[in-house]
């Protein structure tokens, strides 16, 4: 009987992975986000929030992207994680990064709709409050 119980809760857990995003939802993540390549120096700051399953990142929502669903998953050193934003007739823009503790860090890869691609590097660290 202990071996059926146990055999329910882990799938039960598995599922709420897989449904609400895992490890790092409900997490909020201020970044530093910087065009890649030696002559850009400048950067801007965002707000990643990774809560029921899907990644709101503020400088996104306020140019007209939804909400997406993410991918998280647990590897060795800390949680990795993929978003994809896409909304027609917008560029589909693309976030991965590692979470490793109270630090995060990714690219970001935007795909405009005439081939072009631009690439971003972000760090950051989790938001308290």
């Amino acid at each position: 009987m202990k071996s059926l119980a146990g055999t329910f809760f882990t799938a039960v857990n598995l599922l709420y992975a897989a449904i609400f995003g895992g490890p790092i939802d409900g997490t909020a993540w201020e970044v530093k986000i910087k065009e890649e390549g030696f002559f850009h120096w400048g950067s801007i700051r965002d707000t990643l929030v990774f809560h029921d399953g899907k990644a709101v990142i503020a400088g996104e929502v306020a140019k007209g992207y939804s909400p997406a669903l993410y991918d998280s998953k647990d590897e060795s050193g800390g949680t990795t994680f993929a978003v994809a934003l896409e909304e027609p007739g917008r560029e589909r823009v693309e976030w991965s990064g590692h979470v490793d503790g109270e630090r995060i860090a990714g690219a970001v890869i935007v795909r405009g709709n005439d081939g072009r691609v631009q690439r971003y590097v972000f760090t950051g660290k989790r938001r308290t409050g």
